[in-house]
């Protein structure tokens, strides 16, 4: 739960205070069971987050209560139909995280109806909770918490999600539309010059100059072929408007980001990603959390300042989600209205790895503490964390910290992805050490 304490004015030099961060919290039932001494990796791995300051997650699904929420399931979805029971989540609170962030592209998955069932459950709980809201403006803006550590603001948006899923601007004469705060990307094709002549007379034959326009993808003669993406500017603006106007009203400003793109099979990071965050650090944010591919992406240090372009999974309950919609179940060519969902899962596994995050690195991430002194990052210790991939499917994707073994392999790997960002990463005791 969040802590009561004072505010302070802006980190004044010397003060020292800590945070830590994860990715994707995919929650699907309880945990609390486990937090005993008998089952130190868990155990050892809530003591840790309950031992920072301020402790952020991305919590991706919808939270409520099945058996009584009216709703349905919504027409598009941002992968699987998420849920999560009530309980599940205060387990997650345990934990000791005090902020989370629903800018995702799970947040509608039941529809705006999950999406205010899951505020209504975080309000009666007390959690600060960022990224969807009515309207554009609501889900733009940032949540508050006073802390020891001072005023801790943060905003959530996310580059990846269904179009219906993106909350509108509200009008005097229009109102808002309840979604997620999105960035858009932008994307076009650009075609080689003999490709393009090629296809446009393709196009002019069908009699259609529009018709390649049905990719929902502009156009565009270029010296190769290629798909070009930029982030909308107007978004962008936005968003940065949004952290100067936090950085005012807050010691500090986390921006937890969500992004897919390219793919999650892809570590490399977009370089219009690249530029997004560093601009928010700019903008006035403390951190930049960045989160989505479901697997670690690299960090660096920019202008002083955290950025992480993906946390990974936390907590990876994917395979024990209950009840499955009929849509969901055509996707695997099941009968959407006569299947039950353990055949669902069934015939998840039997179409292979693309559906499955089969690979080990969609299990494993670290647990990032940072130490600050006064607004200066004066250091981050990775704690290597494992989502028991081998357990079977009722306890697996639920975190531990990993062995010795297990944590140097994935401390080298972010360490790898953080190396062409001019970060050096180093192995100690067990945990990995980045300094300044």
């Amino acid at each position: 739960m969040a802590r009561s304490g004072f505010t302070r004015k802006k980190a004044e030099a010397g003060l020292q205070w800590t945070l830590t961060a994860t990715g994707d919290a995919i929650i699907g039932h309880r945990t609390r069971h486990l937090d005993r001494a008998e089952d130190p990796g868990y155990h050892d791995l809530c003591r840790l987050i309950r031992g920072v300051d301020i402790a952020s997650v991305n919590l991706e699904t919808n939270v409520f209560d099945m058996a009584t929420f009216t709703g349905s399931p919504g027409a598009e979805r941002g992968g699987s139909y998420l849920v999560a029971p009530p309980k599940a989540l205060e387990d997650l609170a345990h934990m000791g995280f005090h902020l989370f962030a629903r800018g995702n592209n799970h947040a509608c998955d039941w529809g705006i109806e999950g999406l205010r069932a899951t505020a209504r459950v975080l309000d009666g709980l007390g959690l600060p909770h960022s990224g969807c809201g009515e309207n554009l403006g609501q889900a733009g803006r940032a949540v508050y918490l006073d802390t020891n550590a001072g005023r801790v603001a943060m905003l959530s948006l996310t580059t990846t999600y269904p179009a219906s899923h993106r909350a509108g601007a509200q009008r005097g004469d229009v109102m808002g539309r309840p979604g997620v705060n999105g960035v858009k990307v932008k994307r076009k094709l650009e075609l080689d010059p003999a490709s393009y002549k090629a296809l446009a007379a393709a196009q002019v034959a069908q009699g259609n100059p529009r018709f390649f326009h049905n990719l929902n993808l502009p156009l565009a003669e270029g010296t190769e072929t290629r798909i070009v993406e930029w982030l909308e500017p107007r978004d962008v603006d936005r968003v940065l408007g949004e952290i100067r106007n936090a950085a005012a009203f807050a010691d500090i400003v986390l921006v937890n980001g969500h992004t897919h793109e390219p793919a999650n099979q892809v570590t490399a990071t977009p370089d219009w990603l690249v530029a997004f965050a560093r601009a928010c650090i700019d903008a006035g944010a403390t951190a930049y959390l960045g989160h989505g591919p479901h697997q670690l992406r690299g960090m660096e240090v920019h202008a002083g300042r955290p950025i992480f372009y993906s946390l990974g999974n936390f907590v990876f309950h994917r395979d024990t989600t209950e009840p499955v919609p009929a849509e969901q179940y055509e996707v695997v060519d099941l009968p959407g209205d006569t299947s039950m969902p353990y055949e669902y899962y069934a015939a998840r596994t039997a179409k292979g790895a693309s559906l499955n995050f089969a690979d080990a690195a969609f299990y494993e991430t670290v647990l990032p503490i940072l130490r600050f002194e006064g607004t200066a990052l004066a250091g981050i210790t990775f704690h290597p964390v494992e989502l028991s991939q081998a357990l079977p499917p009722g306890r697996r994707g639920t975190p531990r910290l990993a062995d010795k073994a297990t944590g140097e392999r994935i401390v080298a790997r972010l360490a790898e992805l953080s190396r062409p960002f001019g970060c050096t990463i180093e192995w100690k005791n067990g945990t990995g050490i980045w300094r300044p």
